[in-house]
Parts: structure tokens; sequence; C-alpha cells
């Protein structure tokens, strides 16, 4: 039987010699020095993935004090899923590892203590819940950079997030344009962010107009919840003419609902959701929502952080990216 003796692993040294340049070169290109020449860094790169070369991260732990490791803490995968890859190819593509952790709000503390541990570089967190101030995030860090996704308005710490109040005020207007003056709410869960930004916003744009939610149930940001909602919704004998609901995943609920009862969405009642999920446009009607772009949210968050990380002196901001209406079939209008 034919033995097969494993190929030697290459090396810095060799990568330097295909590309004639000095180890310090490579070493300065693989920690991502800015004093390298692009043709230079471009043809080293491209040696390293010919050699497939695999830097010693240790090493570069030692010579940098970096381990150009980050991490991702969510509270719930559901709100980062559609962030995530872009998360993870972004911080690749800036030299970085990319590591996530889904916890529940009492592990924070003992995920933080861990992830210093491994020396990680800094963090994006994925928070949803109203629970956790940003102000604390700064004494838990302990001074490693951080970005936070989703948080507070006008808060002072590294921040990206979209305007919800702005989204929701899309959704409601275009309701009331349509002349819709009996409308109903099917939230998320008070006690996250979002949800409640979403809900105030609902309730202003109203009293705008002089108007009060005709009614208003507090779902999970699921499609059962969704269902559930809309059946309380109508067995609550409140006249309505349209439904705002949190989320698609709700949205997409509160459409099984209404067809059970045999009403025609949107000829008996209008629908409109929000996030512009990837399964929005293929429901039956397709659903009128508010489009939020996760992957430039995610793009903006990683560079943001490893700006923070690289150049101490960035500044502290918060970026507010505005939402999208999408107007589909789940809307008409009335009257």
């Amino acid at each position: 039987m034919p033995s097969f003796k494993p190929s030697r692993k290459s090396t810095i040294y060799d990568v330097a010699a295909r590309a004639g340049v000095s180890y310090q070169t490579v070493s300065r290109v693989i920690n991502n020095n800015p004093n390298v020449s692009s043709k230079t860094r471009s043809r080293i790169m491209r040696i390293i993935e010919e050699l497939d070369y695999r830097p010693n991260r240790a090493a570069q732990v030692l010579n940098t004090q970096r381990s150009h490791t980050l991490e991702v803490i969510a509270l719930d995968l559901f709100t980062g899923t559609p962030a995530i890859d872009t998360l993870s190819s972004t911080a690749r593509a800036l030299g970085y590892t990319m590591m996530i952790s889904v916890i529940t709000a009492e592990d924070l503390a003992k995920t933080m203590n861990e992830a210093f541990g491994r020396s990680v570089d800094g963090f994006i967190f994925i928070l949803s819940t109203s629970n956790i101030a940003s102000a604390d995030l700064a004494t838990l860090t302990r001074e490693i950079p951080f970005v936070r996704i989703i948080a507070e308005y006008g808060t002072d710490i590294p921040s990206v997030v979209f305007d919800q109040a702005y989204g929701t005020r899309l959704v409601v207007q275009h309701l009331l344009g349509l002349g819709h003056r009996q409308i109903a709410e099917i939230s998320g869960p008070l006690d996250t962010l979002d949800a409640s930004l979403r809900h105030d916003s609902f309730i202003a744009v109203l009293a705008e107009d002089g108007l009060l939610p005709t009614a208003s149930v507090c779902g999970h940001f699921s499609v059962e919840s969704g269902y559930t909602a809309c059946l309380d919704l109508l067995s609550s004998q409140q006249p309505f003419t349209a439904i705002v609901a949190a989320n698609d995943s709700m949205a997409i609920g509160a459409l099984h609902a209404l067809r059970e009862k045999g009403l025609r969405v949107p000829q008996d009642m209008s629908v409109v959701g929000f996030d512009d999920s990837t399964y929005a446009a293929y429901t039956y009607p397709p659903l009128t929502t508010v489009r939020q772009d996760f992957a430039v949210m995610a793009l903006l968050a990683t560079e943001y952080l490893v700006a923070l990380i690289e150049k101490p002196d960035t500044p502290i901001y918060q970026q507010v990216l505005m939402p999208e209406l999408i107007v589909r079939q789940s809307t008409r209008q009335i009257g």
C-alpha cells in the first residue's frame, strides 16, 4: 500500500523568497501595515494564496499586540442573521477573523470575560433589548473598541442604526395617503429597542392627523405571533381597514389569519410589514414593507470597528441609516 508524505507547510520565508522581498515586508502585509505599496501588497497576497500560507497567529499577537479577531455578540440570531455574512466577509477582507456568539442577556458578562481571554481586538454588539444601556457597554468592554448595531438614538457610543421612527412614518403615511383612517397595529415586544421605537412612531404619526390606533396587539416577531395577534384584532370587533405589523414575519402570519377568515388582501384589508425580508416579495399578495439594507449596516459597522482598532483617534459617532418604503400589492386605495 503506497504511503503518502504530507507536503511541508509554507513559511513566511517561502513567501518572501517567491515575492523577492524581505520577510519583514511579508509580515507588514499580513499585519495590515500601511507602509507597503499597493503593487507589492497585491503580489504578496497572491503568493500567500498560491502557497496556501497560514500565518502563525500566536506570533502575530506577540508582534502586534493584536489577535486580529473580532467578535459579534448577539442576543438573538434572528435579529442579526441578515447581517452575519457581510460582517464575516468584511472582516476577512480587512484581515480579521470574525467569531459569532449568540447569548442571553444573563450570559453577557460571562461571554465578555471569555472574549478577554481570547484577546479579542473588538466587538460588534447586536443587542435588541432595551434593558442593556449603551453606557454600560463601555464599562463591560474595558476600553476594547466596539460598535453597537441597534442602539438608542443620540447615544454617545460608536453605533450604526436605522431610523426606525422614519421607517414607521413612511408606512403609516402611505396608508393615510390611500385613505385609511382606521388602522390597527401588531407591535413587536416593547422591551426591544426597535419595536418600541416603531410603536411610538406609529402612535405619533397617527396623532398628527388627529387619529388613534384602532387596536394594538403585541407579538413576538414570529409568524405564529402575527397570526395569533391578527385573530385577536379581528375578535375585538373594532373596525379597521389596515394592519401595520412591526416586521414581515408577523405580517405573513396576519395574511394567513385574514385568509382563514375569508378576508381578501388588499380588497378587504391592507397589510404592511417591516424589514423587506427575502420572502416579502413572494407572499400572496406581495408585501408592502420597509427596506433596511442590513448588508450596508454590517459593512459600515465592521469598517468602523476596524478603524477604531487601527486608528485610535477615529471620532466616536452614531451613523443613522434611512429606510426605504417598498410598495407592493398588499395595500390599496379606499374610499
